[in-house]
């Protein structure tokens, strides 16, 4: 009898261990549409050990509940390869700069829509970054105040922006076109030397740091 009532004791416990539930909850920076909710919880979804996800589009709250601790990076890959961010409790955000702030650094705008020379609008003798964006683009209003940032901790580099507003515009049907531009964001780098040093699609600040530092 003691040794069924072992078993059995060791039993419930084992399955009390594997019935144990993790939760996470973090905001989600760059959700621009009800959609966005789908997406996201689709990505979080297929991070293994994750049985639920909650994603609120109107509070841009998630919840996430898994059978094993799940690491922040994890969840940080997971929503980052769709442009999307996630914030976790004492995570720092990065700031817009203020009009003055900007107005002081090599940032301009190239085109608002626009067809676009990309020659004369480069830096001569600097890394020149050019943000192709929208403003209903969620995961751009994520990633450009980064750029903006590197840019004024960074002399050599400057900023032309590029407003594609809408598909059916002239800069977005060229950079479809020339670049095989398929979705925002989408980052182009180019050389003190004029030279193309690479592109970066999605938001990645940590991509185009590389590259303004000569590394592909």
């Amino acid at each position: 009898m003691k040794t069924l009532t072992l078993a059995l004791g060791l039993t419930v416990a084992a399955f009390a261990t594997a019935q144990q539930t993790f939760v996470m909850e973090f905001d989600v920076a760059g959700l621009s549409c009800g959609g966005c909710e789908a997406t996201a919880t689709e990505a979080l979804q297929k991070v293994p050990g994750v049985v639920n996800v909650s994603v609120v589009f109107e509070t841009k709250r998630a919840r996430v509940e898994a059978r094993r601790p799940i690491a922040e990076d994890e969840i940080r890959k997971a929503l980052g390869k769709l442009g999307f961010e996630a914030r976790f409790a004492n995570d720092p955000v990065v700031k817009t700069l203020t009009a003055e702030e900007r107005a002081a650094l090599d940032i301009r705008v190239a085109s608002r829509g626009e067809a676009f020379d990309i020659r004369s609008h480069l830096a001569p003798g600097k890394y020149t970054i050019f943000d192709f964006w929208a403003e209903w683009c969620g995961p751009c209003h994520v990633l450009t105040p980064k750029i903006e940032r590197l840019v004024q901790q960074s002399a050599n580099v400057a900023l032309r922006t590029i407003d594609l507003q809408q598909w059916e515009s002239a800069a977005a049907k060229q950079a479809t076109k020339d670049f095989k531009l398929t979705g925002l964001p989408y980052v182009r780098v180019y050389g003190p030397d004029g030279k193309f040093v690479g592109a970066v699609t999605g938001n990645d600040i940590e991509k185009i740091r590389q590259l303004v530092k000569g590394r592909r």
